[in-house]
């Protein structure tokens, strides 16, 4: 049986799989961010979420055969030193490959790894595979790091926007009066409380903004249409870059797209990103993923293992529900 893990910041998707593509279980919990929430964290969601299936299929971790885990903050050298060990820890003797959860949905919409992935979620990120195994990706680890274009920080220039409007400072926006009302206030005089001098709105709180911004730039708000693709230009560069990296500008190169932001978000969004992105890798085209994360866990876990996927562990993953 095989274990797949997608640990993210605010979830934990986990399956276990058998190796002709059958879901035996799933469940999903808390998040288990190493680098927000702790290692300690960490070990204690996917202890928990890993018990939990074991016991419904009343099995132990030596019926375990491979695992594999896509996690959010598996970016530096001490990161993988910190994940390998706890992973370790938990796991035992059951052999298992982790890396960041890009791969992930790299993976889940593209049958074989060879392509590029950009993400725009809460935070955001860029990965490219070579069909000779070059690969790339990016450091995410923040704007001063080379790293931009996430939910969090369309949310961020929104209320940049916002106060700047209040304060008649740069173009009128319908931000100023809209944010406000998201959190049952009547100005942006109201909001400092809340961002200042700390932050106390949560993720979902600032994905609220993220989601206004779309709905106000589909009512072609000029300020929301800019910080729209402004992003787009961040994500376009962004991914262009990881595929430079790997030499395959000049190829016929399927980019993956994952993330809310790219779920939730508008068609012209998307076509203003490829159009960045088409500028420095000319026959770049985009793909939806076809499964969850999780199950890109599952079919990197086989990429592993040299196992094929056939068309019977395609039926049997639709089959099983595990789109």
């Amino acid at each position: 049986m095989i274990l797949a893990i997608d640990g993210g910041g605010t979830k934990t998707d986990l399956g276990i799989f058998d190796r002709e593509g059958h879901i035996l279980y799933r469940t999903i919990g808390p998040g288990c961010s190493h680098q927000s929430l702790g290692i300690h964290t960490y070990e204690e969601v996917i202890n928990m979420l890993l018990d939990e299936a074991l016991a419904a299929l009343s099995i132990t971790r030596e019926d375990l055969t491979y695992a594999h885990l896509g996690l959010t903050g598996a970016d530096t050298v001490d990161d993988f030193d910190k994940l390998n060990r706890a992973t370790k820890h938990l796991l035992g003797q059951v052999p298992f490959t982790l890396e960041n959860d890009a791969w992930l949905i790299l993976r889940s919409g593209l049958k074989e790894p060879h392509g590029a992935v950009c993400i725009s979620g809460t935070g955001t990120n860029a990965a490219a595979i070579h069909k000779n195994g070059q690969s790339a990706i990016l450091r995410s680890l923040g704007f001063i790091l080379g790293i931009y274009g996430g939910g969090l920080d369309i949310a961020r220039e929104a209320l940049h926007f916002a106060f700047r409007d209040d304060e008649m400072s740069y173009k009128p926006t319908k931000l100023s009066q809209e944010i406000p009302k998201l959190f049952h206030l009547d100005s942006m005089e109201t909001m400092v409380p809340l961002l200042y001098p700390k932050n106390v709105l949560s993720r979902e709180q600032l994905g609220m903004i993220t989601g206004l911004v779309f709905d106000l730039a589909d009512q072609h708000d000029e300020v929301c249409e800019e910080i729209l693709e402004k992003i787009a230009t961040y994500l376009g560069h962004q991914t262009a870059g990881v595929i430079k990296q790997i030499h395959a500008e000049n190829e016929v190169f399927p980019v993956v797209i994952g993330g809310r932001v790219f779920k939730d978000g508008n068609q012209r969004f998307k076509d203003q990103m490829l159009a960045i992105l088409k500028m420095e890798v000319p026959k770049a085209y985009l793909i939806t993923p076809k499964y969850s994360p999780m199950v890109g866990a599952y079919l990197r876990a086989l990429d592993h293992l040299k196992i094929e996927q056939t068309k019977m562990i395609e039926n049997n993953l639709k089959e099983s529900g595990a789109l």
